[in-house]
């Protein structure tokens, strides 16, 4: 499932890239968020099955498609990720086990050089130390869940409304109640480096920071789409 904002740019090639994956046999949902551009022409145009939503809103689009689907296992990826030919089959892997119900992976920056090798690293190890504090970091454009537990837990649903942000660690955070949630450090989505870019790095890294105690050790409600 791809949440999807003005996207037409983007969206090729992670569509392309799903084509090539060793684990064939699954559906591919595109959730138009609010695009004023072509995004859903473009996802159709490549065979996926597209939903709309005129209501702008991370949580409120993968909440659409996730609830869309009519499989066991949902995988969740963004339209910016760049997917390698054997990440579907990793990811899914750990779900053979019955307790397991969720798996993710980690996230690294299309950009390169040292520090963001650096950075990579120190996020890699962050999550694993947060995984230990059973405060799992899962990060939306590389993660699956068992259908039935997502159902279970509410989705992605704060109260009576949606977040926007963090709607990925919430539903982690929620998860650890019915089953295993598994992180696989090894496991990472390329994705594109632009809210990292200049000055928008600055105000990127500091949301973030507030956003992470906010959700997993304050537990505080955030923006959320109605």
């Amino acid at each position: 499932m791809i949440p999807a904002r003005n996207e037409e740019t983007r969206l090729p090639e992670c569509l392309r890239r799903l084509r090539e994956q060793t684990l064939q046999g699954f559906d591919v949902i595109v959730v138009d968020s609010a695009s004023t551009d072509a995004t859903g022409v473009v996802a159709r145009s490549f065979g996926a099955r597209v939903l709309r939503v005129d209501q702008p809103g991370v949580g409120l689009a993968r909440q659409t498609g996730f609830e869309a689907t009519g499989r066991s296992l949902i995988v969740s990826t963004d339209a910016d990720a760049l997917p390698s030919p054997d990440w579907l089959e990793r990811l899914v892997t750990p779900l053979r086990d019955p307790a397991t119900v969720c798996a993710f992976g980690t996230i690294r920056l299309v950009k390169r050089g040292i520090l963001v090798s650096i950075g990579h690293g120190l996020f890699r190890a962050f999550q694993s130390v947060n995984l230990a504090l059973r405060r799992p970091i899962c990060c939306g454009p590389n993660f699956v869940v068992r259908a039935k537990a997502f159902h279970d837990v509410g989705g992605f649903a704060a109260g009576d409304a949606f977040p926007n942000d963090a709607e990925d660690v919430r539903l982690a955070l929620k998860l650890r109640s019915v089953g295993r949630v598994v992180y696989l450090p090894r496991l990472a989505m390329d994705v594109s480096a632009r809210s990292l870019t200049g000055k928008r790095a600055f105000t990127y890294l500091a949301h973030n920071t507030r956003v992470y105690f906010r959700v997993c050790w304050f537990r505080k409600q955030l923006a959320v789409s109605r």
